[in-house]
């Protein structure tokens, strides 16, 4: 009899453990309905800190750095009748997540963003999903005017753009007059027009770990320019590493440019792989840049690798014995060794003989492909998805 009871003292201990622990996942923050399941509403505006509401689809937090205000959980679809955007957030200070969301559009007579955010300050959009089945022309994923935002594994793709006047500033994903911007572990995908990734008049920008296709092709005498991949223009302290670009078209009529750097300076570009499935293109292309350096990059297959039209003024390796680029199409031979190669015989991995290009020069090319140890920011996350080629 003792056994029987004491059985069931047990079996109620743990029926009380499992119902406390079921309590704590699923309760339900006082200020805002729980939001587990993907759910269908319309769009999302917030301006201002007080606009951090459950009407504007805010499902937990207290807007500080520990507890962020946390939009998730949503499936909101841009349609011709609503404004042009699926979430905005303007004008705020307050900590906030975006995350775990879809925003898509059907085929629609306007432009639409998917998600802006515009002059805001301590935000992160995360494990979610922009994609549409016509045009995103005003963006995917966009950061204006904003500081302290991170951009991480979310699927981003954008449709054939129709060359809209009022969107022809805007990319697949974008950080315009921004500060401390991370964008890591992203699938970005453009098809036919405008940058895949672009950064413009900010400072202090990652770009990591993402993955880049630009995908298709505008028709011969179109209006408009076929997708590049990055594209940073006049900014400063930009690093750009570990990322994969890679073209799936591409045309001599409409040559698409893998990495352009634009009036930039400070700008590190080092272990990425760049890759033309069609011997077209370019690579990466200096334009009035300076102060930057170019390293342990895989450049493969671009009808012109890399262009610099600022002799001197960059740097494309990173000296002895650090190296500097994998060229697909370099030439030479590794028999030496040596900051002047000259150490012989004694190869070391770098070639003898600089790569030279348009007016620059690599002086210690790698005679393999560079292999990138994983990177220490972004990455993995749940909300990413392969892009389709």
């Amino acid at each position: 009899m003792t056994m029987v009871i004491m059985r069931r003292r047990l079996i109620a201990v743990i029926v009380l453990l499992i119902a406390i622990s079921l309590a704590s996942i699923f309760t339900i923050n006082p200020r805002f309905p729980s939001a587990i399941a993907l759910q269908t509403r319309p769009y999302i505006l917030i301006v201002g800190n007080s606009g951090f509401t459950s009407a504007n689809g805010v499902t937990s937090g207290t807007g500080t750095a520990s507890d962020p205000y946390v939009i998730q959980g949503w499936n909101i679809t841009v349609c011709w009748h609503c404004p042009y955007y699926g979430i905005e957030v303007a004008n705020t200070t307050a900590y906030f997540r975006i995350f775990n969301v879809t925003v898509s559009s059907l085929i629609t007579a306007q432009p639409a963003t998917g998600i802006l955010l515009n002059n805001a300050t301590n935000g992160r959009i995360d494990n979610s999903v922009v994609e549409d089945e016509s045009i995103f022309c005003c963006g995917g994923i966009i950061v204006e005017s904003s500081r302290n935002i991170v951009v991480n594994a979310n699927n981003v793709e954008a449709g054939t753009c129709n060359n809209f006047s009022s969107c022809s500033t805007y990319d697949t994903v974008g950080a315009y007059g921004s500060t401390n911007v991370t964008i890591s572990g992203n699938s970005i995908r453009a098809d036919t027009s405008g940058n895949v990734l672009g950064v413009r008049g900010s400072s202090n920008v990652s770009i990591l770990d993402n993955t880049i296709l630009m995908n298709g092709l505008p028709p011969i005498g179109a209006p408009w320019a076929p997708s590049n991949g990055i594209v940073v223009s006049s900014s400063g302290n930009v690093k750009i590493s570990q990322n994969t670009v890679r073209d799936s078209a591409c045309s001599a009529y409409s040559p698409a440019m893998s990495m352009i750097v634009g009036g930039s300076s400070n700008v590190q570009i080092f272990g990425n792989n760049i890759t033309s499935s069609y011997t077209c293109g370019s690579g990466i292309v200096f334009q009035s840049a300076t102060g930057s350096l170019v390293y342990h990059n895989n450049l493969v297959n671009s009808s012109v690798q890399a262009s610099d039209d600022n002799p001197g003024k960059n740097q494309w390796d990173n000296g002895y014995p650090t190296g500097g680029n994998y060229w697909s199409d370099y030439k030479g031979v590794d028999n030496c060794s040596g900051a002047q190669q000259n150490v012989c015989p004694s190869p070391d991995g770098i070639g003898d003989t600089p790569y030279a290009f348009s007016s620059a020069q690599d002086n210690y090319p790698l005679m393999t492909p560079f292999a990138a140890d994983p990177p220490a920011v972004g990455g993995g996350g749940g909300g990413r998805s392969p892009l389709r080629a």
